[in-house]
């Protein structure tokens, strides 16, 4: 295995990590909690703008970088999830 390949992996293993860990914890607090209050709408936006990004530019590439769009895909799936919180839980909505 090249060193190149070792490093996808171990980028692509962090990135999952904090993404598939951190942020569904953020999901399921605020579903706890039904309010998404301390944490900050403009930074998800720029998490999923981020995310979603890195995914297509992971697509585009010939061939396809599976490092980057495996490590980027999932956590805009979750960032998609908190801005749906975001609308869910916002202020003046009805307790669900």
């Amino acid at each position: 295995m090249l060193t190149v390949d070792i490093l996808g992996w171990l980028a692509m293993l962090s990135s999952i990590l904090y993404l598939c860990f951190g942020l569904p914890l953020q999901i399921i607090k605020n579903y706890k909690n039904k309010s998404t209050q301390g944490l900050s709408l403009f930074l998800i936006v720029f998490c999923a703008i981020t995310l979603v990004m890195w995914s297509l530019y992971a697509w585009v590439r010939t061939p396809v970088d599976w490092y980057i769009l495996g490590a980027n895909l999932p956590g805009f799936f979750f960032s998609l999830t908190l801005l749906f919180q975001f609308w869910l839980y916002r202020e003046g909505s009805q307790k669900v």
